[in-house]
């Protein structure tokens, strides 16, 4: 089963450096169990200013920069005046209650401004 969404960006699309949701699932239907491996990819779309800066990714559980970290933090540094598309993908193997979401959310040292933002959720049942 595979579940995409386009993330939501402000149509003023604003520079940020706090970590921000820059994508979010829709609520998942179905609990994942043991055995049960979620795949989340995607990729971040956004416009870096005058400087260079170095841009964290976070795949997390939940609709917000407080839910739990799925993998690991990406870091990348990204040179300045430039336009990026950054890759990102995590693995959550934990078990996934019914109803749950993910989102990605975004942080940087300097501004940057996300343009867009695609997220996709596909569900890997155990091998038999």
């Amino acid at each position: 089963m595979t579940v995409v969404a386009v993330g939501y960006v402000p149509s003023t699309q604003t520079a940020i450096t706090a970590e921000t949701v820059v994508a979010t699932l829709p609520f998942i239907g179905q609990g994942a169990g043991t055995g049960i491996q979620h795949v989340i990819r995607g990729i971040i779309n956004c416009s870096i200013g005058a400087t260079s800066t170095a841009i964290t990714i976070r795949v997390r559980s939940g609709a917000t920069t407080a839910g739990t970290l799925i993998g690991v933090a990406d870091a990348t540094t990204i040179p300045a005046s430039a336009a990026a598309s950054i890759p990102f993908m995590a693995v959550d193997t934990a078990v996934f209650p019914a109803g749950n979401q993910y989102c990605v959310t975004l942080a940087c040292a300097n501004a940057v401004t996300p343009l867009d933002a695609t997220i996709e959720l596909e569900i890997l049942s155990p091998s038999l």
